[in-house]
């Protein structure tokens, strides 16, 4: 027969006493006097937290968990939280404490954001108080990193229900760790059925919950419901093929999104294409992540022709994903049509210098167009090429691209290519017209000493500048001295970024090319660059 982990009720009231005595005595090695009473709830509350975080975990073991396993588990719990209440003078999260002053003004914010706990019906009334209150005015809810049961899931619904008529933003992210399947299922069918009942909801984060289709139809009610949806954040949920599938048939009006972020997940190219068949029927997009996902050519082409729904993109993240230069024409095409967009993030995409120059090219060659219209085009502020293979030749097309947007482009991150010198001269000269960049990360690049000084000379004089990155080159001894010689002379010393990993080499750099660039116009660029500022 299987035993079950438990304490009597006098076992739990001799290790609440013990523990008023430990916190007492270690809060006074720490110059910190706590009165027995202080020290009384938060000996309660402590002990509360780490019976119910072993009783979640004995539950929920598969097979038989030794039970003095789960009692060393308990006095785990029970040491750490001792240690953690004493470094905060005394206070448990989520417990008010004698003497604690309430808080002043109308609370519109709820955020339980923290240690891990395993809620009871109990802590989560306490916690939740704020929402329970008669005419409360709670706007935004953030519950992760609390572990909801089924008891405590039924107060939040409750709590989420009596300011349904407010809520506006809801963070239920990480809500079920560590709990069985069926009744980590049923916590998100009860908070999505309570979250449906909000007519205002507009954002709403479903992150690191372990979902799966399972998880994603458990949430069916608030995903299908009539909440005017704009922001939605399903990362790191383990968003399958059948859950992508899942997550574009319940948003069936996905007409208000302006925000979707998906990441770390497993979608792959079939999943991306669900996901792309959403995107084309949201046409006020601006935000879109849908990064580590396993994508590739065929379900980033379906992701970059889905953008042309809109023109209202600012920021646009596909990093970590192996899409190849067979996506590239697809989405500068795409792109082209996005006057508005901000921010770039196409790190570690497997472009290659091919990709990489055929996207800045076909970028170009929009913005030309849209000036000749007397449309208005894009104005970059951060641009991601990171680990694409970005070879000298590919480098031309990218400084031309950066000296297009030489008034607004902050920053500029193309670590782990293969520019070597003559790449990281010709971008240089495109670094040298920006208005105000403030960081510009070339780390292991296969730098040498004259494209790094030719770096650090075309953006030292920046006043805007923070951050330098050149490690993980190879610039010799005496070129790390002519490094830091140009940026401590600019006044911008702690500017430059660590060079531990720097593999020193002989002074042995390539020279320049006189005509680097001028395939994408980049003479042209300069020189316009240049009146403006």
């Amino acid at each position: 027969m299987t035993q079950t982990w438990s304490l009597t009720p006098a076992q739990r009231e001799d290790v609440v006493s013990r523990l008023v005595s430990n916190i007492c005595a270690l809060a006074h090695v720490q110059g910190l006097e706590l009165s027995a009473e202080v020290a009384a709830v938060a000996a309660a509350a402590i002990e509360k937290k780490a019976y119910t975080a072993a009783e979640v975990a004995a539950r929920t073991t598969t097979g038989n968990r030794p039970l003095a396993e789960t009692t060393s588990g308990y006095a785990r719990k029970l040491g750490e939280l001792v240690i953690q209440t004493v470094k905060d003078g005394g206070k448990v999260e989520g417990v008010a404490m004698p003497g604690a002053a309430a808080a002043a003004g109308t609370v519109t914010h709820v955020d339980l954001a923290g240690s891990r706990d395993f809620l009871t019906a109990d802590a989560t009334e306490q916690l939740l108080a704020a929402l329970l209150a008669p005419g409360s005015s709670v706007s935004t809810i953030r519950f992760s990193t609390k572990s909801f049961g089924r008891d405590a899931a039924a107060v939040a619904a409750r709590a989420i229900a009596a300011v349904s008529g407010v809520l506006r933003e809801a963070d239920i992210s990480d809500v079920i760790a560590g709990r069985p399947e069926d009744e980590a299922l049923e916590v998100l069918r009860v908070l999505s059925g309570a979250l449906a009942g909000a007519p205002q909801l507009t954002a709403l984060n479903l992150s690191d919950n372990a979902l799966g289709e399972k998880g994603v139809r458990a949430c069916e009610a608030v995903l299908k419901g009539n909440a005017p949806l704009e922001s939605l954040s399903l990362q790191n949920v383990g968003l399958s093929v059948h859950a992508c599938r899942a997550t574009a048939e319940l948003l069936a009006d996905p007409s208000r999104l302006r925000r979707l972020q998906l990441f770390n997940n497993m979608s792959g190219d079939e999943g991306a294409t669900h996901i792309a068949g959403l995107l084309a029927r949201a046409p006020r997009m601006e935000d879109i992540r849908f990064a580590s996902s396993r994508v590739g050519p065929a379900g980033g082409i379906a992701l970059a022709k889905s953008l042309m729904a809109g023109s209202c993109l600012v920021r646009l993240d596909f990093s970590d994903n192996p899409l190849t230069a067979e996506v590239a024409p697809a989405l500068a095409a795409a792109l082209a049509g996005q006057p508005a967009l901000r921010a770039l993030n196409l790190n570690d995409t497997g472009l290659g210098p091919d990709g990489v120059a055929t996207l800045c090219g076909g970028l170009l060659q929009s913005y030309a167009a849209a000036e000749a219209a007397g449309r208005p085009r894009q104005q970059l502020e951060e641009l991601g090429l990171a680990l694409n293979e970005v070879d000298p030749d590919a480098a031309k097309a990218v400084a031309a691209l950066v000296a297009a947007h030489a008034r607004s482009l902050r920053s500029v991150n193309l670590r782990e290519n293969e520019l070597g010198d003559r790449g990281a001269v010709t971008l240089a000269r495109a670094l040298a017209v920006l208005a105000a960049p403030q960081s510009v990360d070339l780390v292991g690049n296969q730098i040498r000493r004259v494209g790094a000084v030719a770096a650090a000379k075309a953006v030292a004089g920046k006043a805007s500048l923070q951050l330098l990155a050149l490690d993980e080159n190879e610039i010799s001894e005496a070129g790390l001295d002519e490094l830091r010689s140009v940026m401590a002379a600019a006044g911008k010393a702690a500017a430059l970024g660590p060079l531990d990993e720097n593999m020193e080499e002989d002074d042995e750099e390539e020279e320049e090319e006189e005509d680097a660039g001028d395939d994408f116009g980049l003479a042209q660029l300069l020189s316009r660059a240049a009146a403006i500022n």
